[in-house]
C-alpha cells in the first residue's frame, strides 16, 4: 500500500498558482477569488522572491500524482515577514498541517534575514486564537477594527473585518509557564453576548480582565437563524477589547477554555 507524505515547495508555474487559489477558495468558501488572491498577482509575487508555496501530499510510491492541500503566501517587509494568507484544505485541518506551513514560513524568513513574521487574524475564531497565541506565542499588537472593510469572501460575507494584528518571533524561546495562571469563570461558551454585549469580565486580582470567543463563529455565519447572533459576538468582542484597552490592559495569552487573557500594563 503506497503511503502519502506532505511535503512544501515554492510554486511559480502558472498551472500551480491557480491551483493555489483553488485551494484557498475552498478554504475560504469564496465562489470567486476576488477578495482573496488571483494567479496573475501569485506570479508577480513569485517573481518578486516573495513566499509563495504549495502544500502537497506525494506519493512515496509514485503511483499517485501530488495532490496540493494547502498554499501560503508572504510578503516581503522592512524589518518583517507579512503572512498574507494561509490555508489548508478543511478535509485536512487538525493533522498538524497548519503548523508545518508556519514552521515553514519561519525557516524560509530566517534564511531571508527576518527575524518576526506579522500577520492577522479574526478574533472572533477561536481555533485561530488558539494556534497563533498559545501555541506559536505570537504577541497582540493592537486590535483594528474592520481593517478590510466588507469582503465578499465567502467566510466574511456579511460581517466586518476586525482583526488582531500580531507579530511572532520565531526565534523566542516559548514562555516559561505563569506560576500563577489565571483561573477562567467557567466556559465561554454560556457568554449571553446579547444580554452582556460588553464581552469583557475584570478579575478580583485587580490585574487581569477577560474576554470570551464563541466556540464556533463560522457555523453562525452560515446559518440564516445566527447571523445576528454572529454580529453580536463581532461587535461585544470589539466593545470588549476597546473597554480593556481604555483601563490599559494588553493580551497576554489565550485560556484553554477559549478566553482572551488581558493583563494590565
Amino acid at each position: 500500500m503506497s503511503r502519502r507524505q506532505p511535503t512544501i515547495r515554492p510554486i511559480e508555474q502558472i498551472e500551480e498558482l491557480e491551483q493555489a487559489v483553488t485551494v484557498l477558495c475552498r478554504v475560504w468558501a469564496a465562489k470567486t477569488p476576488v477578495d482573496l488572491i488571483n494567479a496573475s498577482t501569485l506570479w508577480a509575487m513569485a517573481e518578486a522572491d516573495n513566499y509563495v508555496v504549495g502544500l502537497f501530499m506525494v506519493d512515496e510510491d509514485g503511483a499517485e500524482p501530488d495532490e496540493m492541500v494547502g498554499a501560503a503566501v508572504a510578503i516581503r517587509g522592512r524589518k518583517h515577514l507579512h503572512s498574507h494568507i494561509v490555508g489548508v484544505l478543511p478535509g485536512m485541518q487538525g493533522l498538524g498541517l497548519g503548523s508545518l506551513l508556519k514552521r515553514h514560513e519561519a525557516d524560509w524568513a530566517a534564511g531571508e534575514g527576518f527575524e518576526v513574521i506579522r500577520w492577522t487574524f479574526d478574533p472572533l475564531v477561536r481555533r485561530n486564537a488558539h494556534f497563533n497565541l498559545a501555541k506559536l506565542h505570537a504577541r497582540v499588537e493592537k486590535y483594528q477594527d474592520n481593517l478590510y472593510g466588507s469582503l465578499d469572501d465567502g467566510l466574511n460575507d456579511g460581517d466586518e473585518t476586525d482583526r488582531l494584528v500580531i507579530e511572532w518571533d520565531f526565534r523566542a524561546d516559548p514562555p516559561a509557564d505563569d506560576p500563577a495562571p489565571v483561573v477562567t469563570p467557567g466556559s465561554p461558551d454560556r457568554w449571553d453576548v446579547t444580554g452582556r454585549p460588553e464581552a469583557v469580565v475584570f478579575l478580583d486580582d485587580g490585574v487581569h480582565c477577560l474576554i470570551p470567543t464563541p466556540p464556533d463563529i463560522e457555523a453562525l455565519r452560515k446559518d440564516d437563524r445566527d447571523r445576528d447572533l454572529a454580529k453580536a459576538w463581532r461587535f461585544g468582542v470589539r466593545a470588549g477589547f476597546s473597554k480593556a484597552e481604555a483601563n490599559g490592559y494588553a493580551v497576554t495569552g489565550f485560556s484553554p477554555d477559549g478566553w482572551y487573557v488581558l493583563r494590565r500594563r
